[in-house]
């Protein structure tokens, strides 16, 4: 046999590297299933109360536990910090360019975690670096400004309570707490405020959070003097929990096998017959 038959012999190396990178998506995909299913099971339980002692349970070394709680649907009350929050994204919705606005949650014994308000447009005028939410957010907040400066906020200003958090009441579902980005995702820049990923950690360090975010479904102003101007309008977290997952494994079980099935057909069909 001549070194050039030899060579051809070692060609089978890469058509069973293929088939078996395709046999090892097939348990990837098994394994994704898995774990939406569980999510869907988690969404379909009544909502629990995300409690102060709640949080407490999942504090310092225990908090990774909080891992079996993704998904599941809690309700809770607080007061949002308005004028804090980071921006995740740029995500493109039905064509449009906006960020998740997240910002902290603080519940009765002062403990603050993250919520997720949801999805909004980017405003042009921003270079669609800001979304519609904070513009609207700071409309609301100029007004009690000026309600304030009317003598209509007297007893707040005696006190020197703050005016940019109001009080909720919310459902959600408690968020994952990292995603993986593709491969042209960039790196997260949190100095720089670019949050490309979610990283609860992360956030929760630059907004001084316990590391727990909340995907808002609704939420109710429970104000004493709620706010003259509407909500802005969030798109709440989608219920579609298989939405949440990258799942494109069936896709590489067809690339791996269809590169593996043409790789062998290419062998048997023009090498192997080659004369010696």
């Amino acid at each position: 046999m001549n070194k050039s038959k030899k060579g051809f012999k070692f060609f089978l190396i890469f058509p069973v590297i293929a088939f078996g990178l395709g046999t090892w998506q097939v348990y990837r995909y098994d394994w994704k299933k898995g774990l939406i299913q569980r999510a869907k099971d988690r969404m379909e339980e009544d909502p629990i109360e995300l409690s102060n002692s709640f949080i407490k349970n999942f504090k310092g070394n225990n908090i990774g536990d909080l891992n079996k709680y993704e998904f599941r649907r809690v309700y809770l009350n607080g007061k949002v910090i308005d004028n804090q929050y980071v921006l995740l994204g740029p995500r493109s919705i039905d064509g449009t360019l906006g960020y998740y606005v997240i910002s902290p949650l603080q519940l009765s014994d002062g403990t603050r975690i993250l919520l997720n308000r949801g999805w909004s447009a980017s405003t042009p005028k921003s270079n669609y670096k800001i979304p519609y939410a904070i513009e609207e957010l700071k409309l609301i907040h100029q007004k009690e400004q000026e309600q304030q400066q009317k003598g209509k906020k007297e007893e707040e200003e005696e006190k020197g309570e703050s005016i940019l958090y109001r009080y909720f009441n919310i459902l959600g579902v408690i968020s994952k707490s990292k995603e993986r980005g593709s491969a042209f995702t960039p790196s997260n820049q949190p100095d720089k405020g670019q949050w490309y990923s979610l990283d609860v950690d992360a956030m929760a360090d630059q907004l001084n959070t316990e590391p727990l975010m909340v995907n808002t479904l609704d939420e109710t102003e429970i104000n004493s003097n709620p706010s003259s101007l509407p909500n802005p309008q969030f798109k709440r977290f989608d219920t579609d929990v298989e939405s949440s997952f990258h799942n494109k494994h069936m896709s590489y079980i067809g690339t791996w096998y269809t590169l593996s099935a043409s790789l062998f057909f290419i062998y048997f069909r023009y090498m192997r017959k080659l004369p010696k």
